[in-house]
């Protein structure tokens, strides 16, 4: 004779049950730009916004003399891209 499932196993199948219907849900609210009447996702305006400000910071620090950005490579100029673009996504779209 099989044990009887308990609880907490019954509800771990009915919450993976009921996952794809919750990213359909959270898909449809996925936020946009209407930019000239065509739609940007925004995480896309907020990726150009990173990397125009990356590039804006490593021109300020080359004027300053600071050559931290050839000393890490690539590293820095991604993570600074990162940075500016969740910060961007935060300021504007986050709720």
């Amino acid at each position: 004779m099989k044990p009887m499932p308990n609880y907490d196993d019954v509800m771990h199948i009915l919450n993976l049950a009921s996952l794809p219907s919750r990213c359909a849900r959270l898909g449809s609210y996925a936020p946009s730009i209407d930019v000239y009447g065509s739609y940007f996702p925004a995480w896309l305006v907020c990726l150009a916004i990173g990397v125009v400000l990356t590039v804006l910071v490593s021109i300020i620090a080359r004027s300053f003399g600071i050559r931290s950005f050839r000393s890490f490579g690539p590293l820095l100029s991604v993570s600074l891209i990162l940075i500016f673009s969740i910060a961007t996504w935060f300021l504007f779209f986050a709720s």
